[in-house]
């Protein structure tokens, strides 16, 4: 290997996607309210010390005098490898979960690849300073397959609701950085870095346009999204709530609008908790919102409901809901919500009519 040789197209590809992140970072203070940016900073700063370590490591393998260098390098490329997988990991992690204890793994690893300096346990340099592994060299490639599937289990769980088209790209990165993984044990070569880093940006594309079809107050998904997916999935849809906040005026009488905001973040907390892939929410204007149920039967329909209501209840406040389902008529998309926005008004006009009554009452 000669000094034309350290620097390869991987490397360069590394730092275009780092820089090229960096600048979308840096041109946004907010990614988004659902991912914590630090962990953005994370991957770059790791990927862009890795880059680093392996023109390091390639300058030292080529003089037996730089033995101490390489060493060092080797231990720091080891050591941060799972690093920068646990920071596409943590971008994933949702924001109000606590994080530390997922650095344990990476910090023992870490440890692990620091015996090299006294033991050949990972890995050491033979008398012809060819590099030879140890009985435990696949430790940290180990950690990063641990780190990438439990990013596999996480992003089913945050974005179950979301349909599948949406997130199997997130899914193919994902894999793909695991393949890419897989290949550098057995294939010494810069193949994690840039596999992390276009995972890490086609993510960040991903929230960006998913920003764009959800509801920035509440998170559900917005109007337009549900206009398109009564074109889309109108076939399979079996069941449509509407539902509409009761007393929303008075209370940002009392409250002002911020009072009103946190009352329809609420009920978007208890609709969101209901929400699957075949249950979808969204936010369709003021305090009006909407839920397609899809090859849902009645009980799991009514079962949903109250537990949207009962939820909403417990933090005193109401919805008038409406449901309607296929089966009652062989009905339409369109039938069956123009029939549950009848029902979702005649049972707020009961609320208001209660509520007016019990007013009287407390009035005499």
């Amino acid at each position: 290997m000669g000094y034309g040789d350290i620097f390869c197209a991987e490397h360069f590809l590394a730092m275009l996607l780092i820089c090229i992140l960096a600048v979308l970072l840096l041109s946004r203070n907010v990614l988004s309210e659902r991912v914590h940016q630090g962990s953005m900073w994370i991957i770059l700063l790791t990927c862009a010390m890795l880059i680093a370590q392996d023109l390091l490591e390639s300058y030292a393998q080529l003089d037996p005098s730089r033995r101490e260098l390489r060493l060092i390098s080797s231990v720091l490329g080891y050591a941060l490898r799972p690093v920068a997988v646990l920071g596409f990991l943590l971008v994933i992690w949702p924001v109000n979960r606590p994080r530390w204890y997922l650095w344990i793994p990476a910090a023992l690893n870490g440890l692990l690849y620091g015996t090299a300096f006294f033991l050949p346990l990972t890995f050491y340099f033979d008398e012809t300073y060819s590099f030879q592994r140890g009985p435990m060299n696949a430790a940290a490639f180990v950690c990063s397959i641990l780190y990438l599937a439990v990013t596999l289990l996480m992003i089913h769980r945050r974005f179950r609701d979301r349909r599948i088209g949406d997130i199997i790209v997130i899914y193919l990165c994902t894999l793909g950085c695991l393949a890419a993984t897989v290949m550098d044990i057995y294939i010494s070569g810069f193949i994690t870095v840039p596999a992390i880093l276009i995972a890490s940006m086609t993510f960040y594309l991903f929230l960006r346009t998913q920003d764009l079809d959800h509801d920035v107050l509440t998170g559900l998904w917005s109007r337009l999204s549900f206009y398109e997916d009564c074109r889309t999935l109108r076939n399979t849809v079996t069941a449509v709530a509407s539902l509409d906040m009761n007393g929303l005026k008075q209370i940002n009488d009392r409250g002002g609008h911020e009072a009103g905001d946190q009352a329809l973040q609420t009920i978007a907390h208890a609709l969101r908790g209901i929400m699957s892939r075949r249950v979808i929410a969204y936010r369709i204007g003021g305090d009006e919102f909407m839920v397609l149920f899809l090859r849902c039967g009645e009980l799991e329909v009514r079962q949903c409901m109250d537990t949207v209501t009962e939820e909403v209840g417990r933090n005193n406040l109401a919805v008038a809901a409406g449901v309607a389902l296929r089966q009652e008529g062989d009905y339409t998309l369109e039938d069956m919500i123009r029939i549950s926005d009848q029902r979702m008004y005649e049972a707020k006009s009961g609320y208001y009519r209660l509520h007016d009554r019990r007013r009287e009452r407390r009035e005499r």
